[in-house]
């Protein structure tokens, strides 16, 4: 269900993008900040174009078995996402009061795909994204996030494994998920073997 929901947000993208009306996604994503203030970042998940385009990527890497870069250390500032925000919103007015015709989200696409030929996703879902920024405050809100049942948990790792943004401790001493930054695509779910990981209330 989850990929033929992102398999229409992208072909939206698309046809938009095509018709030289890409802005009206800035309507969309509008409603997916004001979703992640009830149920979480489900825009992540389930409707951004990036996200899917890099799955897509990470399905095929995964198939011929090619590994990416992990995340250097300098880029792992939580800063970095406001100022490529900054300069997003900047840019925009610019080319708005000049009367310019570029189409800068899918130049933050194509961006985003190509970092993801090299490193892993966390990069771009993590420290990068400036629609991550802008959803890591509305997603404070939200009263129902993805959680480890730590009576069914057998650690065996699975979900830590497959998770795109590297967000899941599993070990002796704990078993979390750390929320703010879930995508809530529900591959860890998808993979525990143990049905330990369920979507509810706080």
């Amino acid at each position: 269900m989850r990929n033929i929901v992102q398999i229409i947000f992208l072909i939206i993208f698309f046809m938009l993008a095509v018709r030289g009306r890409a802005q009206f996604w800035i309507l969309i994503f509008g409603i997916g900040l004001l979703i992640s203030l009830i149920w979480g970042r489900f825009y992540c998940g389930w409707i951004c174009p990036i996200n899917t385009v890099i799955k897509i990527k990470s399905w095929f890497y995964k198939k011929m078995g090619i590994d990416t870069l992990q995340t250097p250390t300098v880029l792992k500032k939580g800063w970095l996402r406001w100022i490529l925000l900054f300069i997003m919103i900047v840019s925009m007015i610019i080319m708005r009061r000049n009367n310019i015709q570029l189409n800068i989200i899918l130049y933050i696409l194509g961006i985003a795909f190509l970092l993801s030929l090299l490193f892993e996703e966390e990069l771009w879902h993590k420290y990068l994204c400036p629609y991550g920024a802008l959803l890591n405050i509305t997603n404070k809100a939200n009263n129902k996030n993805l959680v480890i049942n730590e009576s069914r948990c057998k650690s065996c790792g699975l979900c830590a494994e497959n998770c795109p943004n590297n967000i899941i401790t599993i070990n002796k001493e704990e078993q979390a998920i750390g929320n703010n930054e879930c995508l809530y695509c529900f591959e860890c779910q998808d993979v525990c073997e143990f049905e330990a990981i369920s979507y509810s209330k706080n």
